[in-house]
């Protein structure tokens, strides 16, 4: 049974020359900027220990965290992000083509705020993940925030952008839980 409360931050990389070297694996948390991976990272972890900011594009680098010694949540920049506008995009792209080839990455967990509809970005980046050959966990961001009908309509789009079957976050402990067994399914 993994314990998400032992976890340390281990090392915040430019690339994936400087990631850490143990061959540990890794899950990918990754989404547009300000979507809340920070935030998911210290819910399932129960402590503060990603940065997480109100502001779009804090995330600057691949930030590794260790949990039971065992495996790293790897919080990524966001993308879509003005403050990233030209030369981010690119390595944010470089980013992304590098890491889905890396041998230790288990999952790549995207997250996808649908309280707005999805702009051009979102629908190509989905479709280049589902491509991927790394199994995805979709999660569903700041559904508390949404009403029965907000959620009816989000959950439709996210099927009709080929999205089966995703992890809704609502903010609390318990819908944390299909999350962690994911996690714990694709660390088996």
């Amino acid at each position: 049974m993994i314990d998400f409360r032992k976890v340390r931050f281990v090392v915040s990389a430019p690339s994936l020359k400087e990631k850490p070297l143990d061959g540990k694996p890794a899950l990918l948390f990754v989404g547009r900027s300000n979507v809340g991976k920070s935030t998911l990272i210290n819910s399932l972890c129960a402590q503060k220990i990603a940065f997480s900011s109100k502001k779009a594009g804090k995330t600057k680098l691949l930030n590794y965290f260790l949990v039971d010694d065992a495996f790293y949540l790897v919080d990524a920049p966001g993308y879509g992000s003005t403050i990233y506008a030209n030369l981010s995009t690119i390595n944010f792209a470089n980013m992304m083509e590098e890491y889905v080839k890396e041998r230790s990455l288990k999952a790549i967990v995207f997250l996808l705020d649908l309280r707005h509809a999805p702009g051009k970005d979102d629908v190509e980046f989905i479709r280049y993940l589902q491509k991927c050959r790394v199994p995805l966990i979709n999660v569903l961001t700041k559904c508390d925030q949404m009403n029965q009908k907000e959620l009816g309509a989000a959950l439709k789009m996210a099927k009709e952008l080929g999205i089966q079957d995703p992890i809704l976050s609502k903010g609390d402990t318990r819908s944390l839980d299909p999350l962690k067994a994911a996690i714990m399914k694709a660390l088996a």
